[in-house]
Formats: C-alpha cells, structure tokens, sequence
C-alpha cells in the first residue's frame, strides 16, 4: 500500500468512490454537509458500471477541470485504485504517515461512518 498513497505526516482520509454506485452517491451527500471532514477523493472504476469513467469526466469538467486534467486525475485515481486492491466502492482508508491506519468498505449510514472515521484519526 505504500506506493498507493500519497506521503503526508498528519493523518488524512481516502475516499474511492464511482460515480454510479448509489452507496458513492450517499457517502457524498453525507460529505457535503460536513464542514470538519474533507477526504482526497479518488475515483475506482467498479466492474459492472459502464460508464463511470464518462460520468466523472462530466462531472470535473461541469466543475471546471480542462478534459486534459480531468483525465490525468482519473487515470491517476485509477491507478491508486488498482495499487491498492480497491474493488469495491465507496472504500475508505484513513492513513496516517503513509501507512493504512483502517479501512472502510461499503457505506451503510453517514452517522456511523463518520464515526468510525473520526475514531481511527484519533487513533481509537
């Protein structure tokens, strides 16, 4: 998992999401309310969603990427993705000095992820 992340020494969170997986689209809506909480999002293309990489595209380009940075952002999450053994999403990690401190997968309630996420930060 080393070469997946990027080094940093304070604790952060990943997020792998698709843009086609209702559970993503939850975990988000959750985030965007959540003033205290920014993960690095990445995108995980899932088996079974045609289309997702498409979606992000539109999407960072509605938000105002060029096309071009768009999809060096994609491919770059892509590849984490794969470095890291992601194959479902939304997959959360918490990692703390480049190493995985916990993970996530699924997303069943906010309320519930966020704590588990909070508590792994503090090193609970």
């Amino acid at each position: 998992m080393a070469e997946a992340w990027p080094r940093r020494g304070e604790p952060y969170v990943l997020v792998f999401t698709d843009p086609l997986c209702p559970f993503c689209q939850r975990l988000e809506a959750g985030l965007a309310g959540d003033d205290a909480l920014k993960p690095y999002v990445r995108f995980a293309p899932v088996l079974g969603h045609e289309g997702s990489y498409e979606a992000w595209l539109l999407r960072l380009v509605h938000e105002g990427w060029s096309e071009d940075e768009a999809r060096v952002w994609l491919e770059r999450g892509a590849e984490e993705a794969r470095a890291s053994g992601v194959r479902l999403t939304p997959t959360t990690v918490v990692v703390d000095g480049g190493v995985s401190k916990k993970t996530l997968v699924g997303f069943t309630a906010y309320a519930r992820w966020r704590k588990e996420v909070m508590d792994a930060l503090a090193g609970r």
